[in-house]
């Protein structure tokens, strides 16, 4: 039995569905697959600022231990000058104190800036992991998604070749060889519509003659565009 117009034009669209659900099946592996990486980049990012914050609070435990070590220099110099009966000894243990107690109040300030830094890169880092968290969920949600919907898909996949292979039955046996090759090279691109009127291939734009109208009517055999080699059928009307 030769295709019909309909035959094709049904053809053409079980093609097209079929191409839809496949680009579904691979486009969602392949989004996961991207939002897997990002998630991968805000973990290292994370991981570099809890590392950042640690230095600075081991930046700032190192600063008051050695406040705490001049401190009890200071304090070993005034036990020292108990001792001490010249007055150029003393006059040099007072000014080592003097220059101790300057150094401890310059880095006593700069321990509060280093404080400072730790508290604001400890609320950045909250942030910043309630964020690493929410995307996360948001990854796994998505994967979960894909799976549910992948096996239904899959099925509907299967249900559609087999469509295609029972439709494909209308295909003229003389046209079949060369119908394989151009559904197997182009996909669903391997049809295009011909309007009557204006005889334009969807595919390419190239009018066709009024012999190739006539045969497209007829529908005895399948016509190929002479242009770009789409299988052509008629728009419905």
């Amino acid at each position: 039995m030769p295709a019909t117009v309909d035959d094709l034009r049904g053809l053409h669209d079980l093609h097209r569905r079929v191409k839809a659900l496949r680009d579904r099946l691979e486009s969602g592996p392949k989004t996961l697959a991207a939002r897997m990486r990002g998630l991968e980049s805000r973990r290292a990012a994370l991981e570099e600022a809890r590392t950042a914050l640690k230095q600075r609070k081991s930046d700032v435990q190192r600063q008051e231990l050695l406040v705490q070590s001049q401190r009890t220099r200071c304090d070993d110099l005034r036990i020292k000058l108990n001792s001490v009966k010249k007055n150029e000894e003393y006059k040099a243990i007072m000014n080592e104190i003097a220059m101790i107690n300057k150094d401890v109040n310059s880095k006593e300030e700069a321990i509060l800036e280093l404080m400072q830094g730790v508290e604001t890169a400890a609320a950045e880092l909250a942030t910043q992991e309630a964020e690493v968290a929410k995307f996360a969920e948001g990854v796994e949600a998505l994967r979960h998604d894909i799976e549910s919907k992948a096996e239904g898909q899959r099925a509907q996949l299967q249900e559609l070749e087999a469509a295609i292979t029972e439709s494909e039955a209308v295909v003229p046996p003389d046209d079949r060889e060369r119908y394989r090759r151009s559904v197997k090279g182009k996909g669903d691109d391997a049809f295009a519509a011909v309007d009557r009127h204006t005889r334009a291939c969807e595919g390419c734009n190239q009018v066709n003659t009024i012999q190739d109208i006539s045969e497209l009517m007829n529908a005895e055999r399948l016509v190929f565009c002479k242009t770009c080699g789409r299988i052509m059928y008629l728009v419905e009307d």
